[in-house]
C-alpha cells in the first residue's frame, strides 16, 4: 500500500502504481471547513478499467444549499430531502471501497480532513495517490494543477462539480499519468474563428469552469479581459458565490457594466447557457 509520502516531490515514474483502486470525490455546500457534504461518489477500477460506480446525495442534518452552489453543482434541496444521512452515506461508501486503495484530486487537503471532522473516520492510511500532488511532479505544460485545468489539458469531456463525474475525470487523468502521456491533447479538427473581433469578460460561478470557458473563447479567436471597460462586447454572468461582493449582490464587473450601459455603450450581458448557444455547444 502506498503512503501519502508517495505523493512528495520525490515521486519517480518507476514506482509501481496501483492498477486496482477507488477514485472518489465529494461535493459540499461551500469551500469553508465548516461547510457540509451534499454528495459523495466513487468509481472502482480493476486492472486499469472502470468496473463499478457509487454515488449518493447526502442529507447532512437538513442542510440547505444556496442558489449559487445549486447552480454550480446541479444539486437541489429537493435532491437532499430523502437522501441518506451523512453516517449512512459514509457507511455505504466504506462498503463500496472495501480494501482497495484510494486516489483523488486534492483529497489530502480537502476530502480527507473533512471526512475525519464529520465522521471521525481517518482514511489517510488507504490513500495511494493524490493526483494534485502527483501532477506537480510531472513534466506537464500547464499553468496550474487544478482538476478543471487537467481535464481541459487532456480534452476530457465531463461535467465539473459533480462528484461522480469528477471521480471519473480523476481516474482518466491518473491513467494518463500512468501511461506517461504528458502532452496536451491537440484537436485534429479546426475550429473556425467565430469569435474573432469580440472581447469577453466574465463573472460569477462559471459552471463549466473558468479554464474551459477561456479555452472556448480563445480557441475561436475571441479575446478575454479581466476587467469591464467600453471595449468589452460580452459580459458572461453566472450566479455569485463570493461573500465579499461590493453591495452584497453584484460583483465590481456587474456594477461597472451597468455604469457603461447607462452611458450608452453597447455591451451584451449573457448567461453561460447563452454563450454555449452562441458557439453551438448545446
Amino acid at each position: 500500500m502506498f503512503s501519502n509520502k508517495a505523493c512528495s516531490k520525490q515521486f519517480i515514474y518507476y514506482r509501481k502504481l496501483p492498477t486496482d483502486y477507488i477514485s472518489f470525490d465529494i461535493e459540499t455546500t461551500g469551500l469553508a471547513y465548516t461547510d457540509k457534504m451534499i454528495q459523495i461518489a466513487a468509481v472502482k477500477y480493476v486492472n486499469k478499467q472502470e468496473v463499478d460506480s457509487f454515488s449518493s446525495f447526502v442529507n447532512s442534518d437538513g442542510v440547505k444549499i444556496s442558489t449559487p452552489i445549486s447552480y454550480l453543482t446541479g444539486i437541489t434541496n429537493d435532491d437532499l430531502i430523502n437522501a441518506p444521512s451523512l453516517d449512512n452515506a459514509i457507511e455505504q461508501f466504506i462498503d463500496f471501497i472495501g480494501d482497495l486503495p484510494l486516489i483523488g484530486h486534492n483529497i489530502t487537503t480537502f476530502e480527507l480532513p473533512r471526512i475525519k471532522k464529520w465522521t471521525n473516520i481517518d482514511l489517510k492510511s488507504k490513500v495511494a495517490i493524490d493526483t494534485y500532488d502527483f501532477s506537480s511532479t510531472l513534466p506537464l505544460d500547464i499553468e496550474n494543477f487544478k482538476l478543471e485545468t487537467l481535464k481541459n489539458y487532456y480534452g476530457i469531456e465531463a461535467k465539473s462539480h459533480n462528484a461522480l463525474d469528477d471521480s471519473r475525470t480523476t481516474a482518466i487523468i491518473f491513467e494518463n499519468f500512468r501511461n506517461k502521456n504528458f502532452a496536451k491533447k491537440i484537436y485534429s479538427e479546426s475550429i473556425s474563428n467565430t469569435l474573432e473581433g469580440y472581447t469577453f469578460c466574465y463573472t460569477g460561478a462559471i459552471k463549466m469552469g473558468r479554464t474551459t470557458l477561456e479555452s472556448y473563447i480563445t480557441s475561436r479567436g475571441g479575446r478575454i479581459v479581466s476587467g469591464m471597460s467600453k471595449k468589452v462586447n460580452f459580459l458572461i454572468c453566472s450566479p455569485q458565490i463570493a461573500t465579499n461582493l461590493t453591495d452584497g449582490k453584484r460583483s465590481i464587473k456587474e456594477i461597472k457594466y451597468e455604469e457603461l450601459i447607462a452611458n450608452g455603450f453597447d455591451i451584451k450581458k449573457i448567461s453561460e447557457e447563452d454563450f454555449l448557444n452562441m458557439i453551438g455547444e448545446i
